[in-house]
């Protein structure tokens, strides 16, 4: 793969947004031809992660929940925010799991499946993506406030009928979908 790579030069930058939920920086940039960006926004977080949980009788557990951005439900594997204190972010998959789901796994049963750039474009939140295996019923979900969260478990087979029937769109999640079944040996490539 060639890289094409010509410096862009940041000629100031002001931060625009600056919550604990949210911070948007605003920075001005010159192209390598000479034009100027007056305004060109970049997202900042500690990024996210996701877990592809399945349970020990071989079921994945989604998560069915409202999200406000779009106004409607969507199907998830549990995922969130990395927060300050979490410096490993398996950390943050294992409380997104218990949090959302209740469901807890053993450290040598959960893999790294991927580590993803969000939205390059616009941000430089970085993803990482875990399989969790045998997961466990051993407390009770403890979502946040604006979250209603309903688990749902489902075969290999179901999952795969949904990602086909546009049911579970999410993207990372969908990525992550496919991943976990390949990894699983569900899905098989010839090449």
């Amino acid at each position: 793969m060639t890289q094409h790579r010509q410096s862009w030069e940041i000629l100031s930058t002001r931060q625009v947004i600056d919550t604990p939920y949210l911070r948007i920086r605003s920075e001005k940039i010159a192209l390598p031809d000479g034009t100027i960006l007056p305004d060109y926004y970049i997202i900042e977080n500690r990024g996210w992660v996701g877990i592809v949980p399945i349970t020990e009788d071989g079921r994945f557990i989604i998560n069915k929940q409202y999200k406000h951005g779009i106004g409607r439900e969507v199907l998830e594997f549990p995922a969130g925010g990395i927060d300050p204190h979490e410096v490993d972010p398996q950390d943050a998959a294992l409380r997104e799991l218990m949090e959302e789901t209740g469901y807890s796994v053993e450290s040598e049963q959960i893999t790294l499946l991927s580590h993803m750039m969000a939205n390059p474009t616009a941000s430089v939140a970085e993803v990482w993506w875990y399989l969790a295996r045998n997961v466990r019923k051993t407390g009770e979900q403890k979502v946040d406030p604006a979250e209603v969260i309903e688990n749902i478990l489902l075969t290999p087979a179901e999952l795969v009928e949904l990602l086909h029937s546009d049911h579970f769109k999410v993207q990372g999640h969908v990525a992550a979908a496919y991943q976990a079944l390949e990894h699983l040996g569900y899905l098989t490539i010839s090449v």
